[in-house]
């Protein structure tokens, strides 16, 4: 049976006549009925930005350019279509953008890992050694194969929707992910390979 949040989502997803009644009075000039489409569409779209670009602050920025785009563009806007998959697609281009422009050139000190309260001190720093490499790993990548495995990894993108979203083949945007991982990979490997020793030696008959 669907969840509530899983019935929220899907009624993103279809027409909305107060969204349509909304969009034609902010065209008609009245900008308090685009307030209504902010407060009901802002935290799905920061989420979705959160999980883009990880820092509130950035997220936060992009969110309201992309509000700004949207009453910019409002005009273009085809009514008989749902508005948040619209929304959802400026917002994600505008994160695809950002992260172009910064190259994601943070100090290391800024990464929002953290190791889990509930873990041994030897495993909280492996865990948290391991998620730095991870992250800094994710940020040596070429922006197309960063940029296709952000969207898979992070914001559940299929195949589909990322090859039409950026404009390439679904084959160019497979290769760029599988590349993207293979990277991925071969710069972890040293934790990789020591997680598979431990394995090993617990595993050992004493």
């Amino acid at each position: 049976m669907p969840s509530s949040a899983d019935n929220g989502r899907l009624s993103y997803l279809a027409p909305s006549p107060e969204d349509c009644a909304a969009i034609e009075a902010t065209l008609a000039g009245d900008r308090h009925a685009f307030e209504k489409l902010v407060v009901k569409y802002q935290r799905p779209l920061y989420a979705v930005l959160r999980r883009l670009v990880r820092q509130h602050e950035d997220a936060d920025d992009l969110l309201q350019e992309c509000f700004v785009r949207a009453y910019r563009h409002l005009g273009d806007f085809d009514l008989t279509r749902p508005f948040y998959p619209w929304l959802h697609r400026i917002a994600v281009n505008l994160a695809i953008t950002f992260l172009r422009r910064q190259a994601w050139q943070r100090p290391t000190s800024e990464l929002d890992i953290f190791p889990s309260a509930e873990e041994e001190p030897n495993q909280a720093v492996e865990s948290s050694e391991f998620f730095l490499a991870l992250e800094q790993a994710i940020r040596r990548l070429p922006v197309e194969q960063r940029t296709v495995l952000l969207l898979r990894t992070r914001e559940d993108m299929s195949y589909r929707a990322m090859s039409k979203m950026l404009g390439i083949e679904i084959g160019t945007v497979m290769s760029r992910l599988a590349r993207a991982r293979e990277k991925l990979r071969s710069a972890l490997r040293p934790f990789l390979d020591a997680r598979s020793r431990k394995l090993k030696t617990r595993a050992a008959p004493e």
